[in-house]
């Protein structure tokens, strides 16, 4: 009997420490991830994109990366392998690390296009892993998971610009930064991606997709039961929708208050690589605002949040970040030093109010489908994200029509609706189905 507590708890450790590899390696992937997007004022500048063409770069990423997480997830759950995930990861890190040696529009278009796609396709496989090694701490380990890839985001964000920057003035001057430079040594992140894509590989290529006997057990249950089970998984698939879209909507809008922000602060005879570089320094930290509060707030909910207030919580979180995309643009009256700080607080209590519902919806897909874990990890992330590609062209569309901040306001209503939505989730169902 010793013998045998000491086999499980070892066992029980193996898993633990395989999930805690594949939560670190997320901040790897979502790293990477947000490379492209806090450059975009950048790239804009140096590759001359219109606003529809910025536009497009952003949505391009939520449609290749949302297609591919439901194929994946579907493959991966009927050959019970997580070696597409691996695959994807290896690919994003390729072309995000080639993105300094684009010299055309287009050709971002296509890095970003595969890019997205690889990261798409890691995060199914991996957040079904996640929940698979957890066990009975599913819901805490898929927050810390959530929260790993906001921290990555945000490191994406803020530290990329100001790499780029120092690099740039390192093979230039002060006057004449070579930005081309600074671009091209990217190139170094290949070394720590590929690294990380062989511990993915260690960490998740053994963990089964499904719990011993799940498919029996969900078979067991009344046709009643299981419609209801699909019904409340496709209001927390359209939810998500809404609150990626929003996600979207508020990258595009942060990119354009941002660039006229470093307009307003730039000194006469500013050349345009110069603004554009000083907009990606203005908005990465922003664009990292949103990680912090999508991460933070997932992370709070998956530790404290009960079953039986999970019901509540969609219902009412959404209309914070509503208030809080709404006043955003406002900050720009105050005071110059007291902008940026003052945005960023805005900003994370948006992503708290759009994001941090998103690791619940996943934990809660895969305890009402615990025979498709894959899948239902899919549909919540990359089968939503999909569709966020409009996000951004509903902003500019709100933009070019009503004006910034008017655009910033109706993401803001776009994302009530979310919270509308959840009114029609069961929530005894919800009770029945927890771990």
């Amino acid at each position: 009997m010793p013998t045998g507590d000491t086999e499980s708890e070892r066992s029980i450790h193996g898993r633990l420490r395989r999930a805690w590899m594949t939560i670190g390696i997320h901040a790897v992937v979502d790293f990477f991830s947000f490379v492209i997007i806090a450059l975009l004022p950048l790239l804009a500048v140096r590759l001359d994109m219109t606003k529809p063409e910025k536009a497009i770069l952003i949505g391009i990423g939520a449609i290749t990366s949302g297609l591919i997480q439901p194929l994946v997830a579907m493959v991966s759950d009927r050959f019970d392998s997580r070696v597409f995930g691996t695959i994807g990861m290896a690919v994003a890190v390729v072309c995000v690390s080639c993105v300094g040696l684009v010299e055309t529009y287009w050709q971002l278009l296509v890095i970003q296009a595969f890019g997205a796609a690889g990261i798409g396709a890691f995060h199914p496989a991996s957040a079904a892993a996640v929940g698979q090694l957890a066990g009975r701490h599913r819901s805490r380990f898929v927050a810390l998971f959530f929260l790993a890839g906001m921290m990555g985001g945000v490191a994406g964000n803020t530290i990329t610009p100001e790499f780029i920057d120092r690099v740039s003035m390192a093979a230039g001057t002060a006057d004449a930064p070579n930005v081309t430079a600074g671009l091209r040594a990217l190139l170094w992140l290949l070394i720590p991606g590929l690294i990380a894509v062989g511990l993915l590989a260690w960490a998740i290529h053994t963990v089964s997709h499904r719990s011993h006997g799940a498919h029996d057990q969900h078979a067991q249950l009344s046709a009643v039961e299981r419609t209801a089970r699909w019904g409340a998984v496709w209001i927390l698939y359209a939810g998500n929708v809404i609150r990626f879209m929003v996600n979207m909507a508020l990258i595009y809008l942060i990119v354009e208050w941002t660039t006229a922000l470093a307009a307003r602060r730039a000194e006469a005879g500013t050349t345009d690589e110069a603004l554009g570089l000083l907009a990606s320094q203005l908005n990465g930290p922003l664009q990292g605002a949103q990680q912090v509060g999508m991460g933070l707030g997932g992370l709070a909910l998956g530790l404290l949040l009960p079953v039986r207030f999970e019901k509540i919580a969609f219902c009412t979180i959404p209309w914070l970040g509503a208030v809080s995309i709404a006043v955003l643009p406002y900050a720009g009256t105050l005071p110059d030093p007291a902008i940026m700080p003052v945005a960023f607080g805005i900003t994370v209590l948006a992503g708290v109010g759009f994001g941090s519902l998103i690791p619940v919806s996943i934990s809660l897909a895969q305890r009402l489908l615990p025979h498709r874990t894959s899948l239902a990890s899919g549909m919540m992330m990359g089968g939503a994200w999909m569709v966020a590609f409009l996000g951004p062209q509903f902003a500019g569309a709100m933009q070019t029509w009503l004006g910034l901040e008017s655009a910033f306001l109706a993401a803001g209503l776009l994302l009530c609706s979310a919270a509308v939505l959840a009114f029609f989730l069961p929530a005894e169902l919800l009770r029945r189905s927890a771990d």
